[in-house]
């Protein structure tokens, strides 16, 4: 007859291999779960359109014949929460090592009875004395009265199985309606252009603003004296500036001109005759703009 102390490690490979299908189970539904969910991002947000910016992708649709475009399309999404998916997966097993299945911290954790008992009767069950022999023997009395069903992951398995179904059941809805939000990568990029060309021109404007000439009159707003350079504000519509003593010949040809831009131009009263000389060759220049149209 085997030894009670010999049964220790036969007796946890039997738990571990009932509980690594269910653990397997669980993670399958969390890994479904998680597809279901990303393909259902990718149909409310049309995300088919970034795979149009990976080379070939426009010629292989556009060449194939066995799906129509929107099932293509289709395709497409799930093909990318599937990548993504694998490798959310490989991310998880790379980095996720503290959260893999253990039988025996699993075990210790559940049944606070065995502590480190457990682990340090596996750790010395091919070291048999006086010391480890009886440990191993009420390990495996302890061991072989629970009740493993109970640390079965039923909870869990049932939460994920009812979140696959729910995302299946929204990718469903949603593929045989055709529903999806009116956001698109090509919007989202075609408006990042549109503000950023905006942007440009208005900087473009600003850095014209400093001197700007008179485009309506053919006159400009700056002058020179003295070696230096004077800015003027002068607007002829305004009345600012200009006197009301002129031939009638003249005042005719500026009356007939000057209705085109301003029914209501007066002259002004506040000529000073002491204007600046340079002031005179803008004023001819002015004059002889009205006369010659």
């Amino acid at each position: 007859m085997v030894r009670d102390y010999m049964l220790v490690v036969p007796l946890l490979e039997k738990y571990k291999k009932y509980l690594t299908w269910s653990y397997r189970t669980l993670g399958f539904f969390q890994t479904a779960g998680k597809f279901v969910f990303l393909f259902l991002l990718m149909i409310l947000f049309n995300l088919y359109e970034l795979a149009y910016y990976v080379p070939g992708v426009d010629e292989l649709s556009s060449s194939q014949t066995y799906l129509n475009t929107y099932w293509f399309n289709l395709c497409l999404m799930a093909a990318g929460a599937l990548v993504l998916t694998l490798l959310i997966s490989l991310i998880y097993r790379l980095f996720g090592r503290r959260n893999r299945f253990n039988l025996i911290n699993l075990l210790e954790t559940s049944f606070p009875e065995f502590r480190t008992r457990l682990s340090t009767a596996y750790d010395n069950s091919q070291n048999i004395n006086i010391v480890t022999k009886k440990l191993l023997e009420e390990v495996h009395s302890q061991l072989a009265a629970i009740k493993i069903r109970k640390i079965v992951p039923k909870n869990q398995i049932f939460r994920s199985f009812v979140v696959f179904l729910l995302f299946s059941g929204a990718v469903t809805f949603c593929i045989y309606e055709g529903f999806s939000f009116n956001i698109s990568p090509n919007k989202l990029i075609g408006n990042l252009q549109d503000n950023l060309h905006n942007m440009n021109a208005r900087a473009a404007y600003d850095e014209s603003e400093d001197v700007v000439p008179d485009s309506r009159y053919r006159i400009e707003a700056t002058i020179i004296k003295n070696g230096e350079q004077v800015e003027m504000e002068i607007n002829p519509t305004m009345g600012l500036g200009f006197t009301s003593q002129i031939d009638a010949d003249t005042e005719q040809r500026f009356n007939e001109s000057s209705g085109r831009y301003n029914g209501n131009f007066k002259y002004s009263q506040t000529y000073s005759e002491n204007l600046p000389e340079e002031y005179e060759p803008l004023i001819k220049q002015y004059f002889e703009e009205l006369s010659s149209e």
